[in-house]
């Protein structure tokens, strides 16, 4: 299932209400740069059924917000965190980087 699937689920919110639940989210991984979370974990988080977190997470990754890690996890598209003062990549970052 990609992230295009994911939008044929009907969505019963309203679109401010929708808007504003993007913004949340969008927020919580602006205020923390190094939040990597799984799926489960966010839904936890933010309070969201599986169905409802599946297309708030989808959204954000289509719009180019968040990223999926190849661990599965979400993070922040533009987040550098993980780049050393020296500009060398750490963890995660690396093995991306080597497998491309």
């Amino acid at each position: 299932m990609d992230a295009n699937d994911l939008w044929v689920i009907p969505d019963r919110r309203d679109p401010a209400s929708r808007h504003q639940l993007l913004c949340r989210v969008r927020a919580e991984f602006e205020e923390m740069p190094c939040l990597r979370l799984t799926h489960g974990q966010a839904q936890r988080l933010f309070g969201l059924r599986a169905d409802v977190c599946d297309r708030v997470l989808a959204a954000l990754v289509a719009e180019r917000t968040l990223c999926r890690d190849l661990d599965g996890r979400y993070r922040r598209q533009e987040d550098d965190a993980w780049r050393r003062a020296d500009g060398s990549m750490m963890g995660m970052e690396r093995a991306r980087q080597r497998a491309s």
